[in-house]
């Protein structure tokens, strides 16, 4: 029986383990390394846009903090207009 990967600590390696997709996670065209997981530059930017718009979210049990929505007295001063 042929061995592979180091079996010293009784490890083997099974041959052949592909660690990454071979289809791009937005579109389905085969993977560029240089931009993996995604196809080109353009599938990569669209997927960051999503996180960055809000599109995806990681579901939360915690309730939203009502202070950190309303904006601070010293932000408030820019806004506010002087009257003589």
């Amino acid at each position: 029986m042929a061995q592979h990967g180091n079996n010293r600590a009784g490890n083997l390696k099974p041959p052949g383990v592909r660690v990454t997709a071979a289809t791009c996670v937005r579109c389905d065209k085969p993977v560029v390394p240089r931009y993996r997981p995604f196809c080109s530059q353009r599938c990569s930017d669209l997927d960051l846009a999503g996180w960055l718009t809000g599109q995806y979210r990681i579901p939360t049990e915690e309730a939203p903090n009502p202070e950190a929505a309303e904006p601070s007295a010293a932000e408030d001063d820019g806004d506010a207009v002087q009257r003589s």
